[in-house]
């Protein structure tokens, strides 16, 4: 399998159930462009994104460098509505189309910063917010401020929105119900915590997916109605934090139907969809899989991924936009921890690789990744170790204030026992994104144990980590478990979880990649990692992506992503075959 043959995959992305039939759109990367296309009822009908009918019109956004809302009646042509310089989503209202989007602003104006959180991953310096506006013949904005509107929900008269208005540096949510005359708000819930979807039935009663578990990467979600004072958990954890590389762009949602709320629930490595009505939750889905989005309206709808197949539609029967491809399957590994291996053979080179978060999970879903080392020759190990979600919240937190410690150990020994178990005899390499890079660069410091390591959107100094990242100044407070990043023992602790301090132990020849407008992980992360190494005369390479952020593995420029498999198999195959 080549780059190209990896990424030449089709992913269903959105999915609604209309009075005209099934909606839904598929992406796909067309010479190395993202496109999407609209299909009614599995028919081919237009190119754009968050199609949805509403009486007799057909209304989707449209654009590259800016949004448009489009409209397009039954027999008639397209009609541009408005346009901003991003749309994230539209419902209807009986007074208009209430909208989230952002405004143009100018890069070339000097931009001065006053608050902690003045820049963003995939985003960029904050000269503009999200913000909520009707269009009723004329766009008009209701709510704005220095925070960002994150969703809204309607019945068509009560409007309820969620903000960061009162927790924005921090990353946290509240849900506000917002006067579209004047707007004015009044706040609904009570407490700190996430929010990351809201939703409202026909009658005006409301429910969100969230915590008010304050500031605590680890929390678990619920779904919760807070003027009802009820919460409910779908599975181990409402949502999914399990993770593919794959660009479907998908997020976490839930619908709130009549008397129903179906939300994603986690279990494990395996995401499903739940229903909770008369204040019990049911699971609608099972198997080995992840449901990636859904549509419910008395019918169901939804599109999941598996390790064999990227994405497969469900309604009425299944549809598979890619029904020539079928990934190896992998075998199941649990013990102390859940893991899996893809096995090409004993003599083969292995290649181990760690995810992110840390708080994320692998799971029953596609990687682009793994298929192509597998078909490529390489045995493939993966495992949910020791901070992962999905296992209960004691265990997504066991890894707090311990970050190279006993989620290390657990990486390492279901390594070993892989290892033993399949009579593996080739090298090992190692690699990871994001907290993943992070162990990645921890282990090579701590042992000689891999051949090779490739580092991806990495953490080499918790303490400049803090300056520099959107958020590091916070997480990497929490995660350290400090209260003060910049007190001598606040400082001392974050070195003493930060590879750089032990760089000078690394042998294994370590590539960095890293994506130049990454504001999550700063690029100057790898940046003193690759000087050190360099210093020290490791082999080493640092690659960097222009135009990427912290996202350039599963939603980068479609040529960086062909060329880091690329360059990622060249590294390997030097140390490991």
């Amino acid at each position: 399998m080549t780059p190209e043959e990896a990424y030449s995959i089709k992913l269903v992305s959105y999915v609604k159930i209309s009075d005209k039939g099934l909606l839904h759109v598929e992406t796909e990367i067309d010479k190395d462009k993202y496109k999407n296309y609209i299909y009614l009822n599995k028919v081919k009908i237009g190119e754009g994104l968050i199609p949805q009918f509403y009486l007799n019109n057909f209304y989707y956004i449209r654009g590259d460098k800016t949004k448009s809302l489009i409209v397009q009646t039954e027999y008639g042509e397209p009609k541009k509505l408005f346009t901003l310089a991003k749309i994230s989503k539209y419902v209807f209202h009986k007074k208009g189309i209430l909208i989230l989007g952002e405004e143009k602003a100018s890069k070339k104006e000097p931009f001065y910063a006053n608050k902690l959180k003045y820049r963003f991953d995939g985003r960029g310096l904050l000269r503009s917010r999200q913000s909520l506006y009707i269009f009723d013949g004329n766009l008009r904005k209701i709510l704005s401020g220095d925070f960002d509107v994150t969703d809204v929900a309607t019945n068509g008269d009560r409007v309820i929105v969620s903000t960061t208005q009162s927790g924005d540096d921090y990353g946290l949510d509240d849900v506000y119900e917002v006067n579209i005359d004047n707007g004015d708000v009044r706040k609904i819930t009570k407490g700190e915590g996430r929010v990351s979807a809201i939703a409202m039935n026909e009658k005006g009663d409301i429910a969100y997916l969230g915590h008010r578990k304050g500031l605590s990467p680890w929390a678990t979600q619920e779904i919760i109605m807070p003027e009802e004072g009820k919460s409910f958990m779908c599975g181990n954890n409402c949502g999914s934090s399990v993770l593919t590389d794959l660009f479907d762009g998908s997020s976490n949602q839930i619908i709130f139907n009549k008397d129903e709320i179906l939300s994603l629930g986690q279990e494990k490595g395996s995401v499903d969809i739940y229903r909770i009505s008369d204040n019990k939750v049911a699971k609608l889905t099972n198997g080995n899989k992840v449901v990636k989005g859904f549509d419910y309206n008395g019918k169901l709808a939804y599109f999941y991924t598996t390790p064999e197949k990227p994405s497969i539609l469900y309604y009425d029967g299944e549809y598979d936009p890619n029904p020539n491809i079928k990934g190896v399957s992998p075998i199941h590994i649990e013990g102390e921890i859940e893991g899996w291996a893809i096995i090409r053979g004993k003599e083969n080179p292995t290649i181990v690789f760690i995810h992110g978060g840390p708080h994320t999970a692998y799971g029953y879903g596609y990687f682009i990744e793994f298929q192509f080392f597998a078909s490529n020759g390489y045995n493939i190990i993966y495992c949910n170790p020791r901070g992962s979600q999905g296992y209960g919240e004691e265990f997504a937190k066991a890894c707090v204030g311990d970050w190279g410690g006993k989620d290390m150990e657990d990486i390492l020994n279901f390594t070993k026992k892989v290892i033993s178990q399949f009579d593996l005899k080739g090298k090992i390499g190692v690699t990871g994104g994001s907290y993943g890079g992070f162990m990645t660069n921890w282990i090579v410091t701590q042992t000689d144990f891999f051949s090779a390591a490739i580092s991806e959107r990495s953490i080499s100094n918790l303490v400049s980590m803090c300056g520099t990242s959107d958020i590091g100044f916070w997480f990497n407070t929490i995660e350290a478990g400090i209260t003060d990043p910049w007190s001598k023992d606040g400082i001392q602790k974050l070195m003493s979880i930060s590879p750089i301090y032990y760089v000078k132990n690394v042998k294994t020849p370590t590539m960095l990649i890293q994506g130049e407008q990454d504001y999550r992980c700063p690029i100057e992360q790898a940046e003193q990692f690759f000087i050190a190494l360099k210093m020290n005369n490791i082999p080493t390479m640092l690659v960097r992506y222009q135009g990427d952020g912290h996202e350039h593995a599963r939603k980068g420029n479609p040529k960086n992503m062909k060329d880091r498999l690329k360059i990622k198999m060249e590294w390997f195959d030097k140390y490991l075959k």
